[in-house]
């Protein structure tokens, strides 16, 4: 190349060596002898080459001035604007005040007339910013009056661009202004302002000030917010201020459906329950007066309270409704008297779902029952060795998967067949087992489930009548019937001699009265939790049950129950230790599930008890009081629990801990994705019981929902050097999978069962897991959460604890003679279906889109609701994280969530296309 010949140079221009060459050779490396022309080249580009080098830093720095110049240069007119607005500074200064408010007013009208884009500050406050301390400098010495109050507005404008963090300047001068016309400076202004006032009013109000002038401002606010589709920024400033109250006044019909749905998303984020219980009446307030009962239904069921439930369906004069939220009822187990109203008692006692369940299976073509066999697809895996295991509990594993695979479905080639003997090949509490495993084959479906239960009563076997117990209440788990047939069978049983028949019919009550809240089967219960002549077992599963049936209530006499056992067994040496006197606690923390602060007194109780089980029993109550709130602090409590470092008799507490972080940050995405991290870092660096405590957390978290992530971390639990670690992580693979068919799982599962060929417990747990995974062949679920997983079945969930807590004690408990706990997690199956029905409540089938939901809280216009969806017909199956929406404008939905059962009503606005 040939440089270009520099003015001030002389002689014929240089050639520069190639770039290539020069980057070739290394820095340093001595360069070879070059011809004499070579080096006079290089002589002459030496000369040429700083010059150049000059000038490019010359370039450089005349680049950087001429960037700084062009900032500089203003246009002409903005050059205009600029000394306009100087000379404006100036005369508001003038000490004569008409001219100094004109010039004021002139401001103002620039300020307000002036167009900003995202990015860009408005060009007269860009102006005015250096302006800004000789105006507050000004403003000091005016005298008082309504110049100086004028004055004090346009500085609070002027101080949303200048005021430092945390000083609150521009609320300052507007509360010294004139108070008036807030809302004509826009959005951005009032946000700022907004700001100011919710952290003014938390200062004032901890020195005891006055806080009406900033109420006075809120007023003003609040409404114009409403107005400009800001409801968001309005809810905000009014909870912040302690005025929530105020948004039902506020709240117009084209809006409330926006203010209830962020309202419901600030309840779960609430700082106290007081706040969280107010969000929601709010809420439900809202729907009431709109017309929107179902929501309103919702909102109540969340807020756990019989008289908003009863309040809600008085105020609804909508048959069609009325049946749509005797459905809800009916999904979420709530106990709620109809009087004579004998079609929605109907609805409500859920007698309908056997046979829906039944058409579905039709429908998708599952009705042909499944073997054992064909679950565990034996051929697949890979044979290490023909060990002869113990085949009674192979057997038993056989029973428990054939209930869960054919689970609601009423036939199995097992135990409904003609003239079965597969009881016969289990032995003593396994044939009690077996037996039980008839209320799950027969779930649901109570007429023709207790004729094929009732033979085993009457046999001279006691295993085989308690088994009979057990289906009783199992057959009748989640659906009331007034003929009552539980309560018929197996009342008498709770006096009755063989101790197996007693726990038996205490279980089987626990189960089909689950939820119930009846008075007759406290006074019952409540003596064999204090009476000692019971086996320990006996009275800890009549506290479960218990638990179970007045769950989420705070029942007081229950819990005094419970109580006063464990203050008596605390004074007999031995009578707390060993698996059993666990079981009270958990029936305590059910009464208190999800009731968060209710628990307190119960708590304070439980400081008495200074035995290793009153801890155990203070964390129970207290992860399931706070399950599914969310909350950080308590998330941190269990965690701090975890720091210690105890002998392995002392640490039980801990692994309630554990369990207690992934039941309290189940409730919302994030908080389940930061107690994955904590429990991560509990499997690293935690000792033994805190580690086996970690799988049945993170099944606890993922229910029926197995993500990739948590499935490879169970995959590598279940080959754990310690066997309880090992166990547990298997039956957390079942508990993720249950009901989803998940092949990734079905492989893993396999393989375990090949790998823990020689190991008969490992080898019950994989069967059961590969049971679960293929629950009800798909059509199940066992997670609690449902309408758009805002509510949760207490029932279910409770259940689940139960089981949970059991898996901590395994080795006593499933893997010992007790293996009737696996029974818990029938409460907790239910179909995971949108059933369309038409107005006489016949099934009809519908268009739908089914897609992963999205949420649109605070989203501004009508967003979409689900994103990837697919169109399908009704009868559906949707996952955990699916919502459905109608494909179809001839139908109009009477729910507003599309799950489990929906009526339909005919759109009037609707007209057929020609040729459709």
């Amino acid at each position: 190349r040939w440089l270009r010949r520099p003015p001030s140079c002389e002689g014929p221009p240089a050639l520069a060596p190639p770039a290539s060459r020069l980057a070739r050779q290394p820095p340093g490396a001595p360069s070879a002898p070059r011809p004499a022309r070579m080096v006079q080249e290089k002589d002459a580009v030496a000369i040429a080459v700083p010059s150049g080098d000059k000038k490019k830093d010359e370039k450089k720095k005349d680049a950087k001035k001429g960037g700084k110049d062009k900032q500089a240069e203003l246009s002409e007119e903005d050059k205009e604007k600029k000394e306009q607005l100087e000379l404006l500074v100036t005369r508001a200064q003038d000490p004569d005040a008409g001219v100094a408010r004109l010039a004021l007013e002139t401001i103002v009208q620039e300020l307000k007339s002036s167009t900003s884009s995202m990015t860009s500050v408005p060009k007269p406050l860009k102006f005015l910013r250096p302006h800004y301390t000789t105006l507050t400098e000004h403003f000091e010495k005016m005298p008082a009056g309504d110049l100086k109050r004028f004055f004090a507005d346009i500085l609070s404008v002027l101080a949303t661009t200048m005021e430092k963090e945390g000083s609150r300047t521009s609320l300052k001068y507007r509360l010294e202004g004139t108070k008036e016309g807030i809302t004509s400076w826009g959005h951005e202004y009032i946000r700022n302002i907004s700001g100011g006032i919710a952290a003014e009013f938390r200062e004032r109000t901890e020195k005891g000030g006055d806080v009406k002038e900033l109420i006075a401002l809120v007023n003003e606010i609040v409404p114009f917010n409403m107005k400009h589709n800001a409801e968001v920024d309005a809810i905000d400033l009014l909870c912040e201020v302690d005025r929530a109250q105020m948004i039902e006044q506020l709240c117009e019909e084209p809006s409330f459906p926006r203010v209830c749905l962020y309202l419901q998303s600030l309840a779960n984020f609430a700082a106290t329950q007081a706040d969280k219980v107010l969000y929601l009446k709010i809420a439900c307030n809202l729907y009431l007066k709109y017309k929107e009962y179902p929501n309103a239904l919702r909102m109540a069921l969340k807020l756990n309270d019989a008289k908003v439930v009863a309040a809600v369906f008085s105020a609804c004069q909508d048959r069609l409704v009325q049946k749509q939220m005797a459905f809800m009822i009916s999904r979420r187990k709530f106990s709620l008297d109809f009087e004579d109203d004998e079609e929605l008692k109907e609805i409500a006692s859920g007698e309908q779902l056997s046979k829906h369940f039944i058409i579905l299976a039709k429908e998708l073509d599952v009705l042909e029952p499944k073997l054992p066999e064909q679950i565990y697809k034996s051929h697949l895996e890979e044979k290490r060795s023909t060990a002869v295991l113990d085949s009674a509990k192979q057997n038993l594993a056989a029973s428990f998967v054939n209930a869960f695979v054919n689970a609601g479905f009423c036939k199995d080639e097992l135990m409904t067949v003609q003239d079965s003997k597969w009881v016969y090949k289990n032995k003593d509490a396994g044939m009690m087992s077996t037996v039980g495993t008839l209320g799950a084959l027969l779930l649901w479906g109570i007429d023709e489930g207790l004729p094929q239960i009732d033979k085993y009563q009457w046999s001279s076997d006691p295993n085989l009548k308690a088994g009979a117990l057990l289906a009783f209440g199992l057959v009748t788990c989640g659906v009331k019937n007034e003929c009552d047939p539980a309560w018929a069978l197996l009342c008498e049983q709770l006096e009755a001699e063989d101790q197996m028949m007693r726990l038996a019919a205490v279980v089987g009550l626990g189960y089909a009265y689950a939820g119930a809240c009846r008075e007759d089967l406290l006074e019952n219960l409540t003596p064999m939790i204090v009476d000692t002549a019971c086996t320990i077992e006996c009275s800890a599963m009549a506290a479960v049950s218990l638990g179970l049936i007045f769950a989420a209530s705070c029942n007081d006499e229950v819990a005094q129950a419970i109580l006063q056992t464990l203050i008596e067994r605390q004074a007999v040496e031995g009578a707390l230790s060993g698996t059993w006197p666990h079981f009270f606690a958990v029936g305590l923390g059910l009464l208190y599930l999800g009731q968060q602060d209710a628990c307190e007194a119960t708590l304070a109780a439980l400081d008495a008890i200074t035995h290793p089980v009153g801890k155990y029993a203070k964390f129970t109550v207290e992860s399931m009081a706070f399950a599914n709130s969310g909350d950080v602090l308590h998330v941190q409590k269990m965690l701090h629990a975890c720091t210690e470092h105890l002998e392995e008799s002392e640490a039980e507490h801990q692994a309630v801990a554990v369990l207690g972080i992934g039941m309290i940050a189940m409730g919302e995405e994030i908080g389940a994705e930061m107690a994955i991290r904590s429990l991560d870092h509990i499997l690293q660096y935690g000792e033994l019981p805190l580690r086996r405590a970690v799988p049945v957390a993170l099944a606890i978290l993922h229910l029926s929902n197995p993500k990739v992530m948590v499935i490879d971390t169970l995959s590598k639990l279940s080959h754990d050097a310690d066997q309880d670690v090992a166990l547990g992580a298997i039956i957390s693979m079942g508990l993720i999978g249950a009901g989803t068919n998940n092949a990734r799982l079905a492989g893993l599962l396999r393989q375990l069962a090949a790998y823990y060929a020689k190991d008969s417990n490992a080898l019950f747990m994989v069967r059961i897991a590969q049971g679960l995974l293929y629950m009800g062949k798909g059509l199940l679920t066992i997670n609690p959460s449902f309408s758009d997983r805002f509510l949760i079945d207490p029932i279910a969930f409770g259940s689940l604890v139960v089981l949970a807590h059991s898996i901590l004690h395994l080795k006593n408990t499933i893997l010992g003679k007790s293996h009737y706990l696996l029974f818990n997690i029938v409460p907790a199956m239910r179909p995971r279906w949108l059933v369309t029905l038409d107005e006489d409540l016949k099934e009809i089938k519908v268009p739908v889109r089914v897609g992963q939901a999205v949420d649109t809280t605070g989203q501004a216009g009508r967003p979409k609701q689900i994103t990837g969806f697919q169109t399908r017909t009704t009868p559906v199956l949707l996952n955990y994280s699916d919502r459905a929406e109608l494909a179809t404008e001839e139908y109009l939905p009477v729910a507003t969530v599309l799950e489990d059962f929906v009526i339909l009503r005919r759109n009037p606005n609707f007209k057929r296309e020609v040729g459709d």
